[in-house]
This record gives C-alpha cells, sequence and structure tokens, in this order.
C-alpha cells in the first residue's frame, strides 16, 4: 500500500507538513474582517491597516472590530472584542489608532488604572484620554 508522500514511515507530517505548519505560525495574526460594515464609513485601505494592527496585538485572541469611524486627523476610533482563557468573548472595548503613525491603544478597564505607580500606567491613562477625547459624542 503506498502512503503519501507527505508522511513519514511512523504516519507522521513529513517536511512539507512540517514547513506548512511553521510559515502558518510565523506569520503575523489578522483580524479577518469588521463584523458590522463599518469599514465602508474609514475605507478599506484604512480599516485593512487597522485590522493589521489589531492582529498584531490579539490575533490568538480571534478579535472581532466593530463600530469603525473617523475621528481627529488620521485617527480612527473602533470596539474590538476578543476571547479569554475559556474561548468566551469578554465584551467590546474601545480603541483609538492612528495608522499613520502605527499607534494602537485599546481602552484600559477599571482595574488596570488603579496603581498610577504601576509600569505603563501612563501610556495606559493616555489611551483613555485619547479616547474620550475622540471618541465619545
Amino acid at each position: 500500500m503506498a502512503r503519501p508522500r507527505s508522511m513519514t514511515r511512523a504516519g507522521r507530517p513529513g517536511v512539507a507538513g512540517a514547513l506548512l505548519l511553521v510559515s502558518a505560525l510565523s506569520s503575523p495574526a489578522q483580524a479577518q474582517r469588521v463584523e458590522d460594515g463599518s469599514d465602508a464609513v474609514i475605507g478599506k485601505a484604512v480599516a485593512a491597516t487597522i485590522l493589521g494592527m489589531v492582529g498584531e496585538r490579539f490575533g490568538e485572541l480571534d478579535p472581532k472590530v466593530t463600530a469603525l469611524r473617523k475621528a481627529e486627523g488620521s485617527w480612527v476610533c473602533g470596539s474590538v472584542n476578543v476571547k479569554n482563557r475559556d474561548g468566551l468573548y469578554i465584551g467590546e472595548r474601545g480603541f483609538v489608532a492612528d495608522p499613520s503613525s502605527a499607534f494602537f491603544g485599546r481602552v484600559p478597564e477599571g482595574p488596570e488604572l488603579l496603581n498610577p505607580r504601576a509600569e505603563g500606567f501612563r501610556a495606559l491613562e493616555r489611551i483613555r484620554e485619547l479616547y474620550f477625547a475622540m471618541c465619545l459624542d
């Protein structure tokens, strides 16, 4: 009985299968699409850039992007929902992004802002301030 060329004697994937797996795992993760069609508001090219930024940050968490809208200048506001360890979506949280400078920040949750001496506090506070200034009506 002939076995497929990509299989080794032990029945495991051969070199071709291993290379395919490595290439799939090494490529940057991408959010696949905007769930609600709001990408039409900001344009497909800008939306693709935003999806790339979201995918880099949350790709392994199966992000869902919604509510994209233009803000000041090249800034874009939106929402992203990601899965937790149990594979359940945790709820949408706002984000602010500037494709021209590759800045992306998801609005921090309350507990993340409890300790002003914590590492990264100023960056989280800046994201919150940017979102409140540019994205809230």
